[in-house]
């Protein structure tokens, strides 16, 4: 589990990715349309801070992620468990 932070990271940055590319969009269509600069130039000014700052998310609450991605998939197995012993349980 070395790397286990880099994948939380770039499931971080998956999940911002329409946030950051929205942003970007509008960003560069604005600077491109009031020439202010280039639409590329303007789309990385918006889009590439979201991104920079999901992956550094992903790398610090990595383990905390893993930890409870763990503990909810053992309680949602354990409540079946459960109910699945008490059907057959008669009272």
């Amino acid at each position: 589990m070395e790397n286990s932070n880099e994948f939380w990271a770039n499931v971080s940055m998956v999940v911002a990715s329409p946030v950051a590319i929205t942003a970007g969009i509008a960003k560069g269509t604005y600077d491109a349309s009031t020439n202010n600069g280039p639409f590329r130039e303007g789309f990385g000014t918006a889009a590439s801070p979201i991104m920079k700052a999901a992956k550094e998310f992903g790398n610090e609450h990595g383990t905390t992620m893993t930890k409870g991605m763990v503990t909810g998939a053992a309680g949602a197995l354990g409540a079946r468990i459960l109910r699945t012993g008490l059907r057959h349980l008669k009272i």
